[in-house]
C-alpha cells in the first residue's frame, strides 16, 4: 500500500510479522483506557538536559516563543530528586497540550542533550502563523518548509518541527477528541500548541525492522516498517494521533551520533506484562540520576507506577540496535494527565473514553493515507 510521508513523498508500508506477546503472570489489576492504537496510550514527555544553568534565553524560547506553559511541578520534582541525592540542579517543564519537554539543568554529565532526530509539535492553522511571527520577532533559528511547516532549532541544538494540525482541534491523549476549550489543562495553564505529535530518531542502517520487532513483541504495540524513497522507517503508533519513528541512515550518510542520555516517557495499558517481559529479557534499568527510584521487581515497578529501559534489542537475535531510555508508566502514575478519567473496565470505561474501532485508522501525520 502506498501512502504519503510527512514530506509528501511516497512511503511503501509492509507488516513485520511477530509472535504473540506472552501473557503476564501477574494478577495485578490496573485500570484500562481503551485507545485506537493499543496498548500504548500516549507519548507523555521528552527529557533533554538544557545546560549548566537555566537562562532567560531558555525561558523566552520555550514559553514566550514556542508557546509552552510553565508547569510548576518541575520545581517540586527537582526538590525530590535533590533530596534523594540526585545530581539535578534545576528543572523546568514546558507543557504543550498534554505533553511536555522536561528540561533539567546542572547535571554533571551530558549537561546538554540533543535528540538524534526531531520532535514534531502540532499547532492549529492560526497558532502556526502566530508562531512564525514570534520566531521572526525573536530572530530564532528556523526555516519555513515547502509544506508550511516550521523547522526550528532550540537554544541547545534540538531540532523541532512545528506542523499544522488539519483535523478537529484536539490535544493528544486517551480520547480521540480532546477539545482544549473544554478539557482540563495541565498545571501552568493552557499552552499555544496542541501537543507532541511524533518524535523521529535517526538510527543506523539496517536497524528499522529489528526495532519494529522490539516494539511488537515487548510492548505488543501497533508498529510497521515503511520506506520514504529508499529510507526504511519504523513507525510505532500510540493512542490516537501520536507516533515514534525510527529512520535509518542511508549508505554514505554520517553515522548516528553518540547517545547522550535523553529520554521519552510513555503510558501503556499493559504495564505489568511489559515489565515482566522486559525483566525476563534483562532490559529493566535503574537510572542513577534518580537514586530514589528502583525497579528490581514488579512490586517496585508497581509502587512507582513506572520502570525504565534503554536498550532496544532485536528479539530474534539479541543484537543491540539502538539506545534510547524509555520511562514506561502505568495510568496510576501520579503524573498521568488524565487520571480523573480512570474508571473500572467495562461499560463505565467505554462511556468515559469512547467506543473506537480496533482497526488502526488514525495517521501519524494528517496527510498520510490508510494502510
Amino acid at each position: 500500500t502506498t501512502v504519503r510521508s510527512q514530506e509528501g513523498s511516497p512511503m511503501l508500508l509492509f507488516r513485520v510479522a511477530s509472535a504473540a506477546a506472552a501473557p503476564s503472570s501477574s494478577t495485578t489489576t490496573i485500570p484500562h483506557l481503551p485507545v485506537r492504537y493499543e496498548p500504548l496510550i500516549s507519548l507523555e514527555h521528552v527529557n533533554i538536559n538544557a545546560g549548566g544553568t537555566w537562562t532567560e534565553q531558555l525561558s523566552r524560547f520555550w514559553f514566550s516563543v514556542m508557546g509552552g506553559a510553565d508547569d510548576p511541578r518541575g520545581a517540586v520534582v527537582c526538590s525530590q530528586v535533590q533530596a534523594a541525592g540526585g545530581p539535578m540542579q534545576g528543572l523546568h517543564w514546558a507543557n504543550f497540550g498534554l505533553q511536555q519537554f522536561h528540561l533539567p539543568v546542572g547535571e554533571p554529565e551530558d549537561s546538554v542533550q540533543v535528540v538524534r532526530g526531531e520532535v514534531g509539535l502540532a499547532y492549529t492553522t492560526e497558532e502556526l502563523a502566530a508562531l512564525q511571527r514570534r520566531l521572526e520577532d525573536a530572530s530564532a533559528t528556523h526555516v519555513v518548509g515547502a509544506d508550511g511547516s516550521l523547522r526550528i532549532t532550540c537554544p541547545v541544538g534540538n531540532r523541532l518541527r512545528a506542523v499544522e494540525w488539519a483535523g478537529a482541534e484536539t490535544w493528544f491523549g486517551p480520547k480521540l477528541l480532546l477539545d482544549p476549550r473544554e478539557e482540563r489543562p495541565l498545571p501552568g495553564g493552557p499552552s499555544r500548541g496542541l501537543g507532541i505529535q511524533y518524535v523521529r530518531f535517526d538510527v543506523p542502517e539496517g536497524a528499522a525492522a529489528g526495532i519494529c520487532r522490539f516494539y511488537l513483541r515487548l510492548f505488543g504495540a501497533t508498529a510497521e516498517v515503511g520506506r520514504e524513497g529508499r529510507r526504511p522507517v519504523c513507525v510505532v503508533r500510540l493512542g490516537h494521533h501520536q507516533s515514534l519513528q525510527f529512520a535509518e541512515a542511508l549508505p554514505g550518510e554520517p553515522p548516528v551520533r553518540r547517545y547522550d542520555g535523553h529520554h521519552v516517557a510513555l503510558y501503556t495499558n499493559d504495564f505489568a506484562a511489559v515489565y515482566e517481559r522486559s525483566r525476563e529479557a534483562g532490559l529493566v534499568w535503574n537510572n542513577p540520576r534518580f537514586p530514589h527510584l528502583r525497579y528490581d521487581s514488579l512490586a517496585h515497578a508497581l509502587r512507582h507506577s513506572e520502570f525504565r529501559l534503554k536498550d532496544l534489542t532485536d528479539p530474534d537475535t539479541g543484537e543491540l540496535l539502538y539506545t534510547l531510555e524509555h520511562e514506561v508508566r502505568s495510568v496510576m502514575h501520579p503524573g498521568f494527565s488524565c487520571r480523573h478519567w480512570i474508571a473500572a473496565e467495562g461499560e463505565a470505561a467505554k462511556e468515559m473514553v469512547g467506543d473506537y474501532p480496533t482497526t488502526p485508522a488514525s495517521p501519524a501525520f494528517p496527510d498520510r493515507e490508510e494502510l
